[in-house]
């Protein structure tokens, strides 16, 4: 399974404008490899650095709730600029998908998470073989844009746990 999912990472990797989300000491980011899947809808032009607010709401609640071995993604792997797939998608996108379930077969996840209503929509749409039911949980960006870093486990917890 790990070489499974290296070997896709490597194949992301070759294009030069694509992105996966990096590892952080406990945080497996893309390679991680357990049942929860944390899907975004794209990737931000911007520089995701370690101290980038939005990463560390993020990683840090992650951790809080033992989820660092959760899959991280996004369904388009190509950064673009915010909400650019609600204005149309572009002509790859399919190939993206189909990364995407390749995601999916290598990993067999349990539950499907979307970060945020966006990606929700997108998964639910072009994602059909998923049969089970994709909840959403905030957006990172959103939390830290709307000030509700403190309301964020809370929301993980609910959607992810039930609790």
């Amino acid at each position: 399974m790990k070489d499974r999912l290296l070997e896709l990472a490597e194949r992301i990797g070759l294009h030069k404008d694509w992105w996966l989300f990096p590892h952080e000491d406990s945080i497996q980011g893309f390679m991680g490899r357990g049942p929860i899947f944390l899907v975004g809808d794209q990737p931000s032009k911007s520089e995701w650095l370690p101290k980038h607010p939005s990463r560390r709401v993020f990683y840090d609640t992650l951790r809080k709730l033992g989820l660092q071995n959760a899959h991280l993604t996004d369904l388009y792997k190509k950064r673009g600029e915010n909400s650019e797939l609600e204005r149309g998608l572009p002509d790859d996108f399919p190939d993206h998908v189909s990364i995407f379930q390749k995601e999916i077969e290598i990993l067999q996840p349990t539950l499907i998470v979307a970060l945020g209503q966006l990606a929700q929509r997108l998964l639910i749409q072009n994602v059909t073989e998923w049969k089970p039911s994709i909840p959403r949980i905030w957006h990172f960006s959103h939390v830290v844009r709307e000030g509700k870093e403190s309301q964020y486990e809370a929301n993980m917890r609910e959607i992810i746990f039930g609790a």
